[in-house]
Order: C-alpha cells, then sequence, then structure tokens
C-alpha cells in the first residue's frame, strides 16, 4: 500500500537554473555612494496655539477699534462772559407803550381787579336808621356822545328799589356801532332812597325811570360794581371814622398784594411785572360801615394797573448801557427780575404813552452762546485746533474739551456727537 501510494507521487520537474553571466561595469560608471553627514537635531517648533492667541489679540484690538467710531463722543465745557453791573439813579430808562421801534423799551398794560373784606368788632351801638350804599357803573349805549346824569337820579332794579346818584356824571359816548359796539362806562357811588337791610343787594341790573318812554330808556342802564350793604334801621353796630379809616388802610395793602400776585401769575412768557410799575385804585367809600350785629363787615373794591416790560428790550438797552463798544452782542440778565424799579413820574394809565424809570440793585449781563454754531464749527476738527477756534466765538470766556474714547484726536464728523454745556452764572 505504501508502495503505491509513492509510486502515485509524481517528481516535481523543475527547470534547469541559467548561468548568470558576469558583466563587467566600468569603474567611472558606479554611482559613488553617499557621504556620512553628522546628526543634528532640528530645533523643535512653536506650538500653533501662540499664534492662535496673536490673531485672537489682533481681532479683539481691530473691533475695539472699529468700535471706539461708535461710540465717539465730544464734550465741551463753556463759560461764557459776564459782566456784574450796579444800577443807580444815573442809569435812566424809558420804555414806550406796544411800541415797534427797533432798539425800544417796551411796555403795555395789564388790569385786573379784585375785591376783599373783613368784620371788625362793634365798638358802638345806637338806635338810627341808614340807608345802604356801594358802587354802579352807569352804561351809554345810545349815542357815541357823552351823556350826562344829574345828582340824585333814581336808578331802579327789576325788584322796583330806588337808589340815586351821589354825584353828576358824565358818561363817555360808545365807540363803534352794531355788534361790535362797546358802551362808554363810568363809576359813580349810589345810595339806597330808603334806610333799611331790604336796600342791601350783592348784584342788580338797573334801569333809569326818568327816561322810560324814550329812546335813551334801553341804551342808558347801570350795573353793580360793588355790593350794596350797610342799610340798617333800629338798633344797629358800627365801629369809628377812625377805627374805619384804619381798616380800609389795611384791606387796601391786602388787596393790592393780592392782585399783584394775581398778575404775576398771568403775565405772559418774555415779560416783566415791577410792582414799581404798578397802579392801584380802590373804590371810594364815602360810608361808615353798620351792622346788625356785634361785627362789622367792610368790603373793598380795587383795581391793579401794571405796566409790564418786554424782557428781551430791557435786557438789550441795559447791555448797551453798560458795554461799551457794544456790538449787538446776545447778552441776557438772568436776574433781572430782582431789581427794584422805581418810576420816575406817578404812571397815568389812561393818558401815558411812555413812562421813565430808573433801578436799583445789582445785575449780572451774561454773553449769549450759540450751541449749534460751536457744533459745526468743531466738527471734523482736530482737537489741537480747539482753542483756536473757540476763540474766535463771541461770548465765550473760558473752554475745555473731553473726547471719548480718550484716545481720539479728532471731533466727531457728526454734530450730534458734540454735546455743548454752558455753564449757569452763579
Amino acid at each position: 500500500m505504501a508502495k503505491r501510494i509513492l509510486e502515485d507521487i509524481k517528481p516535481i520537474s523543475r527547470a534547469p537554473r541559467r548561468p548568470v553571466a558576469a558583466v563587467e561595469v566600468p569603474i567611472h560608471v558606479v554611482k559613488s555612494l553617499p557621504r556620512e553627514v553628522p546628526f543634528e537635531p532640528s530645533a523643535p517648533r512653536r506650538s500653533s496655539r501662540y499664534a492662535l492667541w496673536y490673531i485672537a489679540a489682533a481681532c479683539v484690538v481691530g473691533f475695539l477699534f472699529s468700535l471706539s467710531f461708535l461710540f465717539e463722543r465730544a464734550v465741551v465745557d463753556i463759560t461764557p462772559k459776564s459782566l456784574a453791573v450796579a444800577f443807580d439813579t444815573s442809569d435812566a430808562f424809558v420804555a414806550e407803550k406796544d411800541s415797534d421801534i427797533d432798539g425800544a423799551v417796551v411796555y403795555t398794560q395789564m388790569t385786573l381787579s379784585g375785591d376783599d373784606s373783613i368784620k371788625l368788632p362793634a365798638t358802638i351801638t345806637k338806635t338810627e336808621s341808614q340807608k345802604a350804599a356801594g358802587t354802579v357803573i352807569v352804561y351809554n349805549a345810545y349815542s357815541s356822545t357823552p351823556y350826562k346824569l344829574v345828582v340824585n337820579t333814581r336808578l331802579a332794579t327789576p325788584a322796583g328799589k330806588i337808589y340815586r346818584l351821589d354825584k353828576a356824571v358824565t358818561i363817555p359816548g360808545a365807540v363803534g356801532s352794531g355788534a361790535s359796539m362797546i358802551p362808554g362806562s363810568v363809576s359813580v357811588t349810589v345810595t339806597a332812597a330808603e334806610a333799611g337791610t331790604g336796600y342791601d343787594i350783592t348784584t342788580s341790573d338797573f334801569t333809569v325811570p326818568g327816561l322810560a318812554g324814550t329812546p335813551q330808556a334801553s341804551k342808558i342802564y347801570a350795573r353793580t360794581k360793588t355790593p350794596i350793604t350797610g342799610g340798617s334801621s333800629g338798633t344797629v353796630h358800627t365801629i369809628s371814622e377812625d377805627a374805619a379809616s384804619a381798616a380800609r388802610g389795611t384791606l387796601e395793602a391786602k388787596l393790592r398784594k393780592t392782585l399783584v400776585d394775581k398778575a404775576r401769575a398771568q403775565v405772559p412768557d418774555g415779560y416783566l411785572l415791577y410792582e414799581g410799575a404798578t397802579l392801584f385804585v380802590p373804590d371810594e367809600t364815602a360810608h361808615i360801615p353798620y351792622s346788625t350785629t356785634d361785627e362789622v363787615p367792610l368790603a373793598l373794591h380795587g383795581t391793579l394797573t401794571a405796566y409790564i416790560i418786554k424782557q428781551d428790550t430791557l435786557e438789550k438797552a441795559i447791555a448797551v448801557g453798560a458795554i461799551s463798544q457794544y456790538d449787538n452782542e446776545l447778552v441776557g440778565v438772568p436776574d433781572i427780575a430782582a431789581l427794584r424799579l422805581i418810576p420816575s413820574a406817578a404812571i397815568d394809565p389812561a393818558a401815558d404813552t411812555a413812562f421813565h424809570f430808573t433801578f436799583a440793585g445789582t445785575a449780572t449781563l451774561v454773553w449769549g452762546v450759540d450751541q449749534a454754531q460751536i457744533q459745526t464749527l468743531l466738527a471734523g476738527r482736530k482737537k489741537k485746533e480747539f482753542q483756536t477756534l473757540i476763540a474766535a466765538v463771541k461770548g465765550v470766556d473760558r473752554a475745555q474739551v473731553t473726547l471719548k474714547p480718550f484716545w481720539k484726536q479728532a471731533f466727531p464728523e457728526d454734530t450730534g456727537r458734540i454735546t455743548v454745556s454752558v455753564e449757569k452764572p452763579r
């Protein structure tokens, strides 16, 4: 069996190897072997992470630099020129009523009326009859010519109560015609025809019975200006004439102050009210007050006329007088309202078209600064030019600037990024 297996295995035939022929190569053809070079280790490379830090830092700097243009600002602090002025009687001014003349000090009239009253303890008690009295306004809507009413002319209320004029009056003529007509008017005191409290009234219209049946009947009329009071009969309480006079003086001062305060609150913007340029006229009250109780009422009606002065025209007049070589600069007087005005003569609202006055006190003239002009002047200019540029602006005494960010050396191109702050005078 083993023999058979061996017989089945055939020997593997191998091809005969060819003999390798030796080839002679000339020695000059043989390439030289590489030279031996000593080993030198290369320097270690820096880590790439440092390069990333440099790039990041550069980006941040660039971003901040760009951001600085977004938030650039300039703040300019200005101290304006100022001049202290002390006034005396040699500084005279004249104001023209409702004038439109260039350079004139302008004033206009303002009129207010009011009432006040007090109650005084009675010091005298007596038995007598007293007629009520007060003041009325008589109107002439009949003609443009004055109309006369004689003393004791009767006036009647709708209820038929009769009062008489204490004196003759001439009513001025009406002005205009038709719906635009303004009746002439005059104030006059009246006294009740009879004694007693029944003739005390607060307000009423009156007709003139003597004109009944004539064209004047509905055109000549009257209305109460003050309450008509003081009527009594039987036992009455009163005060002495001296006490009544002193009380009226106190009441007049109180009412005058009330009207001045009220007028100040109503003065239009741009105008000034000085108490020295006011006239207070109380209504005449010739009657001693009476009462049926032990408190005697004393009432007063008065009218205040004020000459209110246009502020900018007055400030300019002060500047002209106080500043040598005044060149029409914008000058204000912040404390001008604190001055005391002294009229050179008593004011007469019915006749005045001008009034003369002086001032007492001190004030500070402050030059105006045009903030928009400065913003335009500085926009885009170098910081080193600041003092030269600002020196050419009228009204500036001192100035300093702050630029943001701090490294900026030029003003923003946008005027909206330049803030001009003007120091208020102390």
